[in-house]
């Protein structure tokens, strides 16, 4: 699978990485259509080849402009483009990050924010340029190293505030950062929500082969190289292996006719799974296991609803790795009509199995009024005797 490995050596912006994107090999004019996607009248991006000491790279040159936008304007501009959906979702993906860092930071809602520096045009080039380099070199995974931060104080619109900005250090709340002496804002908040949005863990990197190597140039006059630089390479390793959090609550004192509830509100909170096990606790009383599984993202916003909807008053956390098969969604024609499958592949991209989605099977068991396994096993039979049109 293919892997892009983040080496900020003096720190992440959006233009540094869309600089480093370009110098790996994204074609300019595979960007410039897509950017040409965007209904407003963009500034021009020039990419320059630039030296800082023996580091060449590619330094993004984004011509003078005053356009703005509103936080609706943003997200009506990205849910608008006609690109791929990958290039669309990854893009409103890092502009949610930023929205919701801003929005926290200052204590407001999303619909009531009003951005500054982030609500110019460059940001909206940045977000949709990454997600098409990343779409572009068909990335399976992103890691980082990590980020550096700057100190003392910056110039801003809103004046002199603390460095690194408060918005950016929400951004990286959980990830590996670094602090340097330098009086320079080293990561940006589109930098940091680039890092946070692709960079599920950043422990136990595979080996990978170094196929490309790009260097994004950044403005910095220092005697440091102010260079972001990336490696996109192939690895044959398990690169499904994810870090995930377990959380064990052990309850004997909650009503069991809100059990199930409470896991379902979990579960739509955004856990990669909920389960409840029958236990028997001190003095022999039957109580209920409730048992969390979370991404690192997720795991504190889980852990103060678990202590909202029950009586506990603490709970266990592990960390642990989970494997999964890489799954493709696909919709198939079937004599009942569209069916949607879920195909898992392997690590070297072989077929493993193939899942029929329930709530397909549910639907038009309930419409006809047969039985589910009428309808399961007519489709198993379809899809084996290849009786089934071809995948969406």
């Amino acid at each position: 699978m293919k892997v892009l490995y983040i080496d900020p050596i003096f720190g992440v912006s959006g233009d540094m990485m869309v600089s480093a994107l370009i110098d790996a090999g994204l074609p300019l004019g595979e960007l410039q259509n897509t950017l040409g996607k965007i209904p407003v009248g963009l500034p021009s991006i020039t990419p320059v080849q630039k030296e800082q000491g023996v580091i060449k790279g590619v330094h993004l040159e984004i011509g003078e402009s005053d356009l703005h936008f509103t936080v609706r304007e943003m997200e009506e501009i990205i849910d608008g483009l006609e690109v791929e959906d990958a290039v669309r979702r990854d893009a409103r993906g890092m502009l949610d990050i930023i929205l919701d860092g801003e929005a926290k930071v200052h204590g407001t809602t999303r619909d009531e924010l009003h951005l500054h520096e982030l609500s110019h045009v460059d940001t909206l080039i940045d977000l949709v340029s990454v997600a098409k380099g990343v779409h572009y070199f068909g990335i399976d995974r992103v890691f980082c190293g990590p980020v550096p931060l700057g100190r003392g104080t910056i110039r801003t619109s809103h004046g002199i505030i603390p460095n690194p900005p408060p918005v950016t250090l929400e951004i990286l709340s959980g990830c590996n950062v670094v602090f340097s002496e330098e009086p320079l804002e080293l990561t940006t908040p589109t930098g940091a929500a680039i890092v946070r949005y692709y960079t599920k863990n950043s422990d136990g990197i595979p080996s990978f082969s170094m196929d490309t190597i790009g260097y994004g140039i950044g403005s910095y006059a220092t005697d440091k190289p102010d260079a972001l630089r990336i490696f996109i390479g192939e690895s044959g390793g398990p690169l499904s292996d994810e870090e995930v959090w377990l959380i064990e609550v052990d309850l004997d004192d909650m009503e069991t006719e809100y059990t199930g509830a409470v896991a379902e509100r979990i579960r739509n909170e955004g856990a990669l799974d909920v389960l409840c096990f029958p236990v028997y606790m001190k003095k022999g009383r039957p109580g209920i296991r409730l048992s969390v599984t979370a991404t690192p993202e997720k795991v504190q916003h889980l852990v103060e609803k678990i202590f909202q909807e029950t009586t506990t008053f603490g709970m266990r956390m592990t960390r642990q790795q989970r494997r999964v098969l890489k799954r493709e969604e696909r919709s198939i024609e079937t004599s009942f009509g569209l069916v949607r499958i879920k195909h898992g592949f392997d690590a070297g991209g072989t077929l493993i199995k193939t899942h029929i989605e329930f709530d397909d099977v549910k639907r038009i068991a309930d419409e006809r009024k047969i039985p589910y396994r009428t309808v399961l096993d007519t489709i198993r039979s379809e899809i084996a005797s290849k009786k089934v049109k071809g995948e969406r």
